[in-house]
């Protein structure tokens, strides 16, 4: 245990998780380590559910860099939760926001620094972040995930650095941490390195050191189904033609989502004619680190690895691997400039679109949370080639995800350049609201087209740059809600 401890004036700061919970108390902020559910800290959580399920009244305003849904869960279940801030994934959690209980503050990811150091998320009491050790200057090597982690360690009062003994210790010097002060980012390529391997963290912040053996949750990915498939299908068919058009030999950088269809992409990179492939993404999943592993992707740019054991092996195993994975703080993956910059493609997936391009990611028929928004709009309005993937159809057809007017919107039709369905591809680019419509309505529907189309022939014929009926364009949810349906 020692070693993961260099500084051996900090090895007095360790405590059990039980005695270190017991610097949170009720009221409080918490910021919690960790990005899209990877490197989150476990014990002190634990703790916090069992002293909660013990009697203590204890409620919390919990502030993360990302989502957090190992974290968010088990705090919500346990009715710990007031405020949140600034992204869900947790269905326990969703239904709490929705039913009013907890208060939910939803934020892009690029704004959170700024409005942290602001404090608009409150004063910071305590923060609670994971490590895979402490170095001789006592700054920490962050485990699987960067995220917000240097700014929540800056805007708290007292931290709590949990060591996971279950990470790699290889993962020291996998990571880029770069605090931008106001002059520009000199980050110029993804495989890039302009920052430190580790988080300073001041020693009279550090209350506690924990230690734990409790390795990141990594739900398994549900096979991808036939329609996502076909979607994977139409995206390579139009990156290989457009990359042949503009004369390119590779691509540019690629950024992924996370989840089964992500997965498939990544994978189906593999059977593709591309070479030398690049991602600049918020996390890297398995398929992406086999990727580097076939040799076929040079170099991955993350907040954040989703350590299942194939990738633990990897990472262990193969400093080759190692040197091809950077990961960064959230300044930097979400950062406007940098995305701008590499200009890279970008995959964005969703609830519902508008046949306009406008695009719902977060809610259900328009009120209630599904989860946070996140750096989805950040990157469709950054980057190189906006490309928006959504199956067309739901629940057996009963539901159109292709609508004459997204109940809520998260991303502007503005930054949305493609959209690909299992139907096909609608090139958006260079085209005006009418013709963004008809190339969508005509490419990207199936079940749905006559209905889209009679739609929008009614629509314009009551004029306008952006044709919409008022009184029709919301009743297809409407319809869902009624009847079960949006056919008519």
């Amino acid at each position: 245990m020692e070693a993961r401890i260099r500084n051996a004036q900090l090895r007095g700061r360790v405590k059990s998780a039980a005695e270190a919970s017991l610097i949170i108390r009720n009221g409080m902020t918490v910021a919690v380590g960790g990005y899209t559910s990877c490197g989150y800290p476990k014990a002190i959580i634990n703790e916090l559910v069992s002293r909660k399920n013990s009697g203590e009244e204890l409620y919390l305003s919990v502030v993360s860099g990302s989502n957090n849904g190992f974290v968010d869960t088990p705090l919500a279940e346990a009715g710990i939760i007031t405020r949140r801030a600034p992204m869900i994934e947790s269905k326990a959690l969703a239904a709490l926001v929705n039913k009013g209980s907890v208060a939910y503050c939803e934020q892009q990811m690029n704004k959170f620094p700024r409005l942290l150091r602001t404090g608009a998320f409150g004063h910071i009491d305590v923060a609670v972040v994971e490590a895979v050790c402490i170095l001789e200057d006592g700054s920490f090597v962050p485990s699987s995930s960067v995220g917000m982690v240097p700014n929540l360690i800056e805007a708290a009062d007292k931290v709590i650095i949990e060591i996971n003994t279950s990470m790699p210790e290889e993962l020291e010097g996998m990571h880029d941490i770069y605090l931008p002060k106001g002059e520009p980012i000199p980050l110029t390529a993804c495989g890039q390195r302009i920052g430190a391997k580790s988080i300073a963290c001041p020693a009279e912040k550090l209350e506690a050191i924990v230690f734990c053996d409790i390795p990141d949750t990594v739900a398994p990915l549900a096979p991808a189904k036939p329609e996502q498939l076909k979607i994977a299908d139409n995206l390579f068919n139009f990156l290989e033609l457009e990359m042949r058009r503009q004369g390119r030999s590779s691509l540019p950088p690629i950024q992924t989502g996370f989840g089964n269809l992500a997965a498939e992409i990544v994978n189906g990179l593999e059977r593709s004619e591309f070479k030398d492939i690049e991602f600049f993404a918020g996390v890297a999943q398995e398929a992406n680190v086999n990727l580097v592993a076939s040799g076929r992707a040079k170099a991955i740019s993350c907040g954040s690895v989703k350590m299942t054991p194939r990738v633990m092996e990897l990472i262990r195993s193969d400093a080759g691997i190692r040197d091809k994975i950077v990961l960064r703080n959230g300044e930097i993956t979400n950062s406007s400039e940098v995305i701008s910059r590499l200009a890279p493609i970008t995959l964005t997936s969703g609830i519902e679109m508008d046949i306009y391009g406008n695009v719902n990611s977060s809610h259900i028929a328009g009120s209630k949370v599904v989860n946070g928004l996140g750096g989805g709009a950040n990157f469709a309005e950054n980057a190189g080639l906006s490309v928006m993937m959504i199956v067309s159809e739901g629940k057996g057809g009963a539901i159109s995800a292709i609508v004459p007017m997204v109940s809520h919107q998260d991303i502007s039709e503005h930054d949305i350049d493609i959209v690909v369905t299992e139907h096909g591809v609608a090139d958006l680019r260079g085209k005006s609201d009418i013709e963004r419509a008809l190339e969508i309505i005509n490419n990207c529907t199936g079940l749905y087209k006559e209905q889209l189309a009679d739609y929008f022939s009614r629509a314009c014929t009551k004029g306008g740059h952006h044709p919409i009926l008022l009184d029709e364009a919301l009743a297809w949810h409407i319809s869902l809600k009624e009847n079960g349906t949006m056919l008519k």
